[in-house]
């Protein structure tokens, strides 16, 4: 009897030990098979943040020898988005809003022009040095933009300053990889038609311009 019951324990020993085995070996499959949440983010990883900014606005070119603009230093406010692809290689997006004006001059008249813009620069970026030096380069759109100036107790559209397509590069490094300092060149691929001066009582001028914008920001990351 004592002899049976000995073969009884070591039996349910051996199963024991058998099922404890084979789940551990399971379970190390199924590891290897699907990699936990922090391997996928090792691959592709989201990074988000928000940034703040200086942008001077440029004039590349104007259609009427009569008008003359001076730019002024204006500002930016982004939300910044990308998609992190290993350790060198995202795909950057911002929604930015700004805040510009210039300085228009039309046959003696000087008017204070002002316009809001909204751009959604989508960009292809790469990552430097341990990701401390960030390159990027795409295509910054302007979705909506509009500008005027007040002529008397006139509000006056002067037209869009950004238009629609435009070409950005930019080049950043991260201060305690929280923080990005970038500094940015975009140039306008297409003119904006634009008229100052026409009030209901004297005729203006409608003309072409070209822009391009220098911008350096620092962006929080999260």
């Amino acid at each position: 009897m004592v002899f049976r019951r000995g073969y009884i324990v070591a039996f349910v020993a051996m199963v024991v030990a058998a099922l404890l085995g084979g789940s551990r070996t399971v379970a190390q499959e199924y590891y290897y098979a699907l990699p936990s949440a922090g391997q996928e983010q090792e691959g592709v990883t989201m990074e988000w943040g928000v940034g703040l900014g200086g942008v001077y606005t440029g004039i590349s070119r104007i259609s009427s020898p009569e008008v003359a603009l001076n730019s002024r230093l204006g500002f930016t406010a982004h939300l910044d988005m990308g998609v992190v692809f290993g350790e060198y290689f995202a795909l950057e997006s911002e929604i930015a809003i700004q805040k510009v004006g210039l300085d228009a001059k039309y046959r003696g008249q000087s008017y204070d022009v002002r316009s809001t813009t909204l751009m959604v620069p989508v960009m292809l970026s790469l990552r430097l040095f341990d990701s401390m030096l960030r390159v990027n380069a795409g295509v910054a759109l302007g979705v909506m933009s509009s500008g005027g100036y007040m002529d008397g107790r006139e509000n006056i559209m002067f037209g869009a300053i950004n238009p629609s397509w435009n070409i950005t590069a930019g080049v950043g490094c991260y201060v305690l990889r929280k923080v990005l300092v970038e500094l940015r060149v975009t140039q306008a691929v297409q003119d904006s038609l634009n008229q100052i001066g026409g009030v209901a009582h004297r005729a203006g001028v409608d003309f072409t311009s070209r822009i391009h914008q220098v911008s350096l920001g620092a962006t929080v990351l999260f």
